[in-house]
């Protein structure tokens, strides 16, 4: 059996309280279990996530997305630039920065009154974005709400014209969207197609009969928003979908949206999807929404969503049609003998070589080396590819790499 898939993930707390060596002990079989390779985490502007739990999450092959989330007024680029060099080093490659800034509470109230809105959040992005690009990261622009007090892809769509405008096509062409796919409690089909579909909805007027992006999936309607603006569809990655609920599925909402995040019939363009919500502490507000109560009090959709995975075959790679099953990416130059012995003897299903052409015909790729060895573009052009893509840096991440799949594969 294959690797799983690169898109499962979870939204892991709705605070940023819980990264403690024991948290990341309690936390970290409980993901390899459900074959989690992402996971959202939430952090303040001015304190880091700790550097162990997220180097933790890596080693073991899932991947962090780091969310600051504040309103527009409350965070700046030179507040984060330490944290964001400090996130690089540790081997993070996407922070989300600021939340839902379509929304009047994300905003001073004499702020959000005054012409220009768009162009003055622009203002604010862009050293951020430039900024997480000159530390190896994938740009990523933040969530919007699904419709919202300004209309989420006019929102979209006037962002990315004025970047356009200013000569910033360069840093379009990596940037990523964080996005929600929630449910909003309509059927998951709802707004298929995008506006192509559904083309007499209109911002705030979605007449009797048609659809529009509120609901799981909104990113159709990103999709055509950044190919009518760019000519290209811009990766995407889910922070929090799902229905409002895991408390029941009595309408199997959850195991149809596992099914499409497994199974490949979400769009390429949607790198990763996280469901809402791993866990969170009882009293909070979004308690329902979680998977977990504790980690050893599981909702019984995990029960679930475990079996699902395990009888349907949906742990493992999704069906692109790739000639290769598996490939290692070594960096070019000499190889030592004891680096081949390694690789040989824990990764036994790969084939094992230099090129990037090759690579780009595998489901999975492992590229062994740092940033400096094979560069983030190369990561970033096999992601866009449709390959599920690990990075390995040291003998440490090899062996852990290697156990993941063991642990996972049930060999």
């Amino acid at each position: 059996m294959s690797a799983p898939i690169s898109r499962l993930g979870f939204h892991y707390f709705p605070d940023d309280s819980h990264y403690t060596e024991k948290d990341l002990e309690e936390w970290l079989p409980t993901l390899l279990r459900l074959s989690a390779n992402w996971l959202v985490l939430h952090a303040a502007p001015n304190r880091l996530i700790p550097e162990p739990f997220l180097r933790g999450l890596i080693e073991a092959g899932i991947r962090p997305v780091v969310w600051i989330k504040g309103r527009v007024d409350e965070v700046a680029s030179d507040q984060i630039s330490p944290a964001l060099a400090n996130y690089g080093e540790w081997g993070v490659r996407e922070v989300v920065v600021f939340d839902r800034p379509n929304l009047r509470s994300m905003w001073p109230s004499d702020e959000w009154a005054r012409p220009g809105l768009v162009e003055r959040f622009v203002d604010r992005m862009l050293p951020i974005l430039q900024l997480q690009r000159a530390t190896g990261m994938h740009p990523v622009f933040p969530p919007l709400e699904p419709g919202g007090d300004y209309w989420d892809t006019a929102f979209l769509e006037t962002a990315l014209k004025s970047m356009l405008r200013r000569g910033h096509r360069s840093l379009l062409d990596d940037l990523h969207l964080a996005i929600f796919a929630r449910t909003f409690g309509k059927p998951l089909e709802w707004g298929y197609g995008g506006p192509e579909e559904w083309a007499s909805s209109r911002p705030y007027n979605t007449p009797d009969g048609s659809q529009d992006q509120i609901g799981f999936r909104t990113f159709d309607w990103y999709a055509a928003t950044t190919e009518a603006v760019m000519g290209k569809t811009l990766p995407m990655i889910v922070v929090a979908g799902g229905p409002p609920s895991t408390v029941e599925d009595g309408n199997g909402e959850i195991a149809s949206i596992l099914r499409a995040v497994q199974s490949g019939q979400l769009p390429q363009s949607v790198l990763g999807f996280n469901f809402y919500l791993l866990s969170a502490s009882p009293g909070s507000p979004d308690f329902e929404s979680a998977w977990f109560a504790s980690p050893s009090e599981p909702r019984p959709i995990v029960g679930s969503a475990k079996r699902l995975l395990d009888a349907g075959g949906l742990s493992g790679s999704r069906s692109t049609g790739k000639a290769l099953d598996h490939f290692v990416l070594l960096p070019d130059g000499p190889v030592s003998e004891d680096t081949w012995a390694t690789v040989k003897t824990l990764i036994k299903d790969g084939v094992i070589g230099f090129s990037t052409k090759e690579a780009l015909q595998a489901d999975r790729v492992t590229i062994l080396g740092d940033e400096a060895a094979i560069p983030p573009s190369v990561e970033r052009r096999l992601l866009e590819a449709g390959c599920d893509v690990t990075r390995v840096k040291g003998p440490g991440q090899i062996i852990a790499a290697a156990w993941k799949a063991t642990y996972r594969d049930g060999k």
